[in-house]
């Protein structure tokens, strides 16, 4: 069965996708991954309490800062 959500096959390409995410799209409040019932695959979500790795990745500035590098780089090319 397939949902109709994004998927990812591992738990880790959920966390990768999920950081990736916040820093890609300002307006994406997702903060954590689970797996699916249905489908058996990964999906995030913007419920329940942030991820031990986007929380300490938020705190460290980490997201602020790559949004940053990743305007500039787009103003440049």
């Amino acid at each position: 069965m397939s949902c109709n959500k994004r998927s990812y096959q591992s738990e880790s390409l959920a966390v990768d996708a999920l950081v990736e995410a916040r820093i890609k799209f300002a307006s994406n409040t997702s903060v954590a991954v689970y797996q699916c019932s249905d489908c058996g695959f990964w999906h995030l979500t913007s419920k329940g309490t942030a991820h031990p790795r986007l929380a300490s990745t938020l705190k460290s500035g980490d997201v602020k800062r790559q949004r940053e590098a990743d305007y500039w780089e787009r103003k440049l090319r």
